[in-house]
């Protein structure tokens, strides 16, 4: 038996699988249906404890491709219910993934409930253990908040790796990025040099730059705007994806205030309201959004989500820069945005968005 307790003071009990360690974190949930092992491995939840509303998670288990690092980066791991996987593919059930790589996790948790907790009240900090309750408590308050964490260093590579031998080069700039951005770069035929989010100067011998996902507060990254307008003196195409779009917009003028509990799943529409007027279904994983000034010049929307009006991405019109709040290298899906990888393939060799 275990615990999740919530800032709140609520505590809701369960059954502990996975590391047996106690974990504190951001509780934030997803409603996507099928990726738990990518979900689980994308740098963009460091910091925080992943609540599934699916009820059943684990049933397909863990393959060697389907990460998106090279482990588990979520504090912590809730669900209804931990099953056992069933699928020729499969190494190792979700329990056993979870303590290999020193994650606690808590099932039979009423994870409707929680939900709706945090549907109403907005994302709030957590921890999982099976220590009194009361311990809990006192450990999320000793900690420090999501937003005041620079996990970016946590999860940015400490040393430049090159991917592919493409005659175009796209330096990319890791603030937690996933596999499946380099993946679909190489499968355009590019050459991807991976560099520190501190030493992003590196990536300016490529002929773009491509700021990644990643977790936090784009806020505590306002060092990063330098790296913007270094590329724009540089006259280099620019591509943003979530907190890379964040980035990009603050260097621009924009302002970025958090969602009260976040888009994270796959199936969230986005409308083109300035490329191709059509309406996409993407996945999402972000706490923070942004909106502009009306001072803010060049600067064109061409993507909102229409539940929210939240901006999607985002074009300028003087420098090749073009971004998405979305991921269109989502695996596994939708697949409905990958053209945004050519479309800026393009960008690269004609200079220029439109």
């Amino acid at each position: 038996m275990g615990y999740l307790a919530l800032e709140d003071g609520t505590v809701l009990r369960g059954r502990l699988f996975g590391a047996d360690r106690p974990a504190v974190g951001e509780v934030v949930f997803t409603t996507a249906v099928v990726g738990y092992p990518q979900a689980l491995t994308d740098p963009s939840y460091k910091g925080q404890i992943l609540v599934f509303t699916h009820p059943l998670i684990g049933n397909y288990g863990v393959s060697e491709d389907q990460m998106e690092s090279d482990g588990i980066t979520v504090e912590g791991v809730v669900v209804f219910e931990n099953t056992r996987p069933s699928h020729y593919r499969s190494v190792m059930s979700l329990d056993e993934w979870l303590k290999a790589n020193g994650v606690p996790g808590i099932s039979r948790v009423d994870t409707r409930h929680l939900v709706i907790k945090l549907r109403e009240h907005g994302v709030m900090m957590g921890a999982i253990g099976n220590d009194d309750p009361e311990r809990l408590l006192e450990a999320i308050r000793r900690s420090p908040r999501y937003d005041e964490v620079d996990y970016v260093r946590a999860v940015s590579t400490r040393r430049v790796i090159e991917y592919g031998e493409g005659r175009t080069c796209i330096g990319v700039v890791d603030c937690g990025v996933k596999k499946s951005i380099v993946r679909e770069l190489l499968k355009r035929g590019a050459k991807v040099r991976l560099v520190p989010c501190l030493d992003w100067e590196k990536a300016f011998e490529c002929d773009a730059v491509l700021f990644s996902n990643g977790p936090g507060n784009p806020k505590l990254l306002s060092a990063l705007t330098e790296a913007v307008w270094t590329a724009v003196e540089y006259r280099l195409p620019i591509m943003g994806i979530c907190l890379g779009h964040q980035v990009v917009s603050m260097a621009l003028g924009a302002e970025v205030y958090k969602l009260k509990y976040g888009h994270r799943a796959t199936n969230k529409p986005v409308r083109d309201v300035a490329l191709t007027g059509k309406v996409y279904i993407t996945t999402h994983n972000h706490g923070y959004a942004v909106r502009f000034p009306n001072t803010a010049r060049g600067v064109r929307v061409w993507a909102v989500q229409p539940d929210d009006g939240t901006i999607e991405g985002i074009y300028h019109e003087r420098y090749p820069i073009i971004t998405a709040q979305f991921h269109p290298e989502a695996s596994p899906g939708p697949w409905d945005t990958r053209w945004l990888f050519d479309k800026f393939l393009k960008v690269v060799e004609r200079g220029r968005v439109q």
